[in-house]
């Protein structure tokens, strides 16, 4: 009877998701990780974003940038990389820095945050992928739309820690071309 008990309290009082956690990368390249865990109110701050007014794919991009905004500033408190800058140079010797693979391994994570948390229905989380231009190697998290399977990078190296990154059909980003205004409306003002 006590092992029914035991049991019963086990089933009732752990919860039905566990909610993930990152590994954050930071120092190029991954030279430094830490394991990040986000509590209550950082979860429900992450949900909020998705909770109203995302009603399309379009709205579910503006979504999702928000949300990745947010998870990089809870994260970078929790792991004292908040100073990270856009790029690799401007901030080489600040704690934290990230390049584009740290940048493109968490932005991933979070997004298979958001998937596991079901908080994706107009998009579904792919693979990381890279460009080459000349030399130089770049690497992105991307999405896929489900209604049109486009791929979209989401590229967060471009901005400081916590800002919205970008998002344009992958396409365009291994072209390296502009970042559209269509789904980045913060250029507009620029």
């Amino acid at each position: 009877m006590l092992a029914v008990r035991i049991l019963f309290l086990l089933v009732v009082t752990t919860p039905a998701f566990a909610a993930p956690y990152f590994v954050q990368c930071y120092d190029f390249g991954c030279k430094t990780t830490q394991e990040i865990h986000y509590n209550d109110a950082h979860w429900n701050q992450v949900r909020a974003l998705f909770a109203n007014g995302v009603v399309d794919s379009y709205s579910e991009k503006q979504a999702i940038r928000r949300a990745i905004a947010t998870m990089e500033r809870i994260s970078g408190e929790l792991s004292g990389a908040y100073l990270d800058k856009a790029g690799n140079y401007p901030g080489s010797d600040i704690f934290g820095q990230m390049d584009c693979i740290d940048e493109s391994t968490n932005t991933f994570q979070y997004l298979r945050a958001l998937q596991e948390l079901e908080l994706l229905k107009w998009h579904r989380v792919d693979l990381k992928v890279r460009r080459i231009v000349w030399i130089l190697t770049h690497w992105t998290a991307t999405i896929v739309e489900i209604d049109t399977n486009q791929r979209f990078a989401v590229d967060s190296w471009y901005r400081d820690n916590g800002e919205l990154p970008f998002i344009q059909p992958l396409e365009d980003w291994k072209r390296k071309r502009e970042f559209p205004i269509a789904f980045n409306p913060e250029l507009a003002a620029n």
